[in-house]
């Protein structure tokens, strides 16, 4: 991983060097630069707002200081970001962030706790910053550094007016405003930035490496080698965080170059700055190599808001009909740690054969909805994976976009299925997105979608609530029946004989629709498919007729529990009992389909067979259909 990560950035250098300049903005908080004169007196004292220093909240329009705040605080970034304390001067305390003896650099929260280390950083910045040899700059240091209490006391005793909820003007100090983890700069101004930036190579120098007991200096070419800083560490005295795997060499598995550690230094800085994509692929072939450059270019050429990682790739198709993807590294980073890092030889984004059939006729204003093409694997994704995982897996936030929580911590609210769906997403979720960024179609297997539609499904059963005569899950488990349904022969499947499901959801339909209006058509003794479908659409008629303050869904999960018929029969007689004074003018369609259900012999496992159960439950209810509703199925029908 490491070797491809440096080739990349290698190749943004030759082909798209602006990203190293993209994104690039001033911390949040106050930056404030000092002059000093030749007494070591603060000359600019007090300093001018706007040309001594600059107030910056996120949400501003940058003015020239705030450029001239990005030039001199790039000088006192640590190693992979001003966010990685790690590599600070100021350790173990970590409280004062800049790595320069010409920057003093720290958050709002430690305000007044940085006195007692300003000693201390300074001497360890010029030590690893300067020559023992610069005097006139060590001499400048020592200044900036004696007068720091007064550059605390100027920073509080800055005042702004605020309007408040009621209209009236209050005057506060400026460091009320500013959050824990907004930060307070103050530079140096009589040290030109060629010194800023020499001190700051020195400092790299001595911090790229993870730890510089390992460090080499070939004596042939001069050049430094270490051990890599990026997702490394030096584990000798933690044994079960040892590398087992691959050739070792007192206790580390290789060095680097110093220039290689440089650029991955960048390539950490550009993810702080979010100019890449995440996931994020990596060409390794020569002939590809401008695609890297080409997707990070399109990524960043699209305003603030930036693509998902799915829009970039319909960007470049929409660009090239003929285009292929393949031969990359595929690198997803969650919160700074590499969550996946794989090879993709060959991406496929275009779908065959992807249809959702409304086979359970869901309307909308009373219009039935038309199927759905799945043109691309993205398709999938944000409309098949975001409904199966009730929006928890792939999170639609209204219009501010799309979230994806693979590799994320996953949080499911009661109403979306709690710890249940929770628990699946957990299962699978790598598998989808393996199948989804990777194309890996063995990743999914039948099966496995099984388990995760029923479990849905019937997750969303338990989680029904019924309110002014709607079921608040009713659309929902549709949905996923059209989903299970329609995509039944989809994936990996070790059995060629798995049925068409679609299909014989349209005959069962038509089987039991005559067996309930005609009593010479009668059920398959050896088709368990039209038992249960027959059971289904008898259960679901008989729970209409409860008269219960609350008739969820959530009654029908006892029936789906049967594993065999006797029991599933039993229930149904009960229920039949309990109901009967309410089947009205149904009664003979009703009396056609229980009679033969409830004698049908079968010895089989329900369990097996649950789909035709929910099926005939959710399917359009032949005992309630009208002549004109029959005629309305055999048109769809036909």
């Amino acid at each position: 991983m490491i070797r491809e990560i440096i080739n990349f950035v290698k190749d943004l250098k030759q082909d798209y060097p602006e990203v190293f300049d993209l994104n690039k903005r001033p911390s949040l908080g106050l930056h404030l630069w000092v002059e000093l004169d030749e007494e070591g007196n603060w000359k600019n004292n007090p300093p001018e707002e706007g040309k001594d220093y600059v107030v910056y909240d996120g949400k501003m329009d940058l003015e020239k200081l705030h450029y001239k705040a990005i030039q001199y605080s790039e000088f006192g970034r640590t190693v992979g970001g001003i966010t990685d304390t790690n590599k600070c001067l100021d350790l173990p305390a970590k409280k004062i962030h800049s790595c320069s003896p010409f920057i003093i650099s720290f958050r709002r929260k430690e305000f007044t706790n940085v006195t007692d280390r300003i000693n201390r950083y300074f001497e360890k910045a010029t030590f690893v910053c300067l020559e023992k040899e610069d005097e006139i700059n060590i001499q400048k240091i020592k200044t900036f550094k004696n007068k720091f209490q007064d550059y605390i006391s100027f920073i509080q005793g800055l005042r702004i007016t605020t309007t408040e909820k009621n209209g009236e003007q209050k005057i506060i100090p400026l460091i009320d405003t500013f959050k824990d983890d907004f930060y307070i700069s103050i530079y140096l101004k009589n040290i030109d930035l060629k010194t800023y930036k020499i001190a700051h190579n020195k400092y790299l120098e001595d911090k790229l490496f993870n730890n510089n007991k390992y460090n080499h200096q070939d004596k042939n070419t001069d050049e430094l080698y270490g051990l890599s800083n990026y997702s490394n560490g030096a584990n000798s005295k933690k044994p079960f965080l040892e590398h087992k795997t691959g050739l070792m060499h007192k206790g580390i598995n290789g060095r680097i170059l110093a220039s290689e550690a440089a650029a991955l230094n960048q390539f950490e800085i550009l993810l702080v700055k979010r100019v890449l994509p995440n996931p994020l692929p990596i060409f390794i072939d020569k002939s590809e190599f401008k695609k890297n450059a080409e997707i990070v270019s399109v990524f960043n050429n699209e305003g603030e808001r930036k693509f998902s990682y799915s829009q970039l790739l319909k960007k470049l198709y929409e660009n090239d009909n003929q285009r292929i993807v393949s031969n990359y590294y595929l690198l997803n980073i969650n919160r700074g740690v590499v969550a996946d890092f794989d090879f993709v030889s060959n991406f496929q984004y275009k779908l065959q054969k992807f249809v959702i059939e409304n086979l359970f006729q869901i309307t909308h204003k009373k219009e039935l909805l038309p199927s759905i093409k799945l043109h691309t694997i993205f398709g999938f994704e944000n409309i098949i994976v975001t409904k199966i995982f009730n929006n928890c897996l792939v999170v639609k936030y209204g219009d501010k976009g799309i979230g994806y929580k693979y590799f994320d911590e996953i949080k499911v609210k009661d109403e979306q299925g709690g710890n249940e769906i929770a628990n699946l997403i957990l299962r699978f979720r790598k598998a989808f997105y393996d199948y989804i960024y990777k194309s890996r179609k063995q990743a999914i297997t039948s099966s496995m979608f099984d388990e995760i539609m029923l479990t849905s499904i019937t997750s969303d059963l338990r989680h029904d609530k019924f309110k002014e005569g709607y079921h608040s899950k009713e659309t929902s488990i549709k949905e996923k029946l059209n989903i299970w349904f329609s995509l039944y022969n989809n994936f990996n499947n070790k059995s060629k004989n798995r049925e068409d499901m679609a299909k014989t959801f349209k005959e069962l339909l038509k089987k039991i629709d005559l067996v309930a209006n005609d009593p010479e058509v009668l059920l398959d003794t050896e088709d368990v498919g039209e038992f249960l479908f027959a059971a289904g659409q008898i259960i679901y008629f008989l729970l209409s007729k409860s008269k219960t303050s609350n008739p969820t869904f959530a009654m029908l999960e006892p029936f789906l529990q049967k594993t065999n018929a006797v029991q599933l029969q039993n229930a149904i007689g009960t229920a039949v009992n309990m109901y009967k004074h309410e089947l009205g003018t149904y009664k003979d369609r009703f009396q056609r389909l229980a009679s033969q259900v409830l004698v049908f012999p079968t010895d089989e496992n329900l369990k097996n067979y649950q789909r035709y159960l929910l099926a005939g439950c959710f399917a359009p209810a032949v005992i309630y259909k009208s002549t004109k509703e029959k005629e309305l199925q055999e048109e769809l029908n036909n």
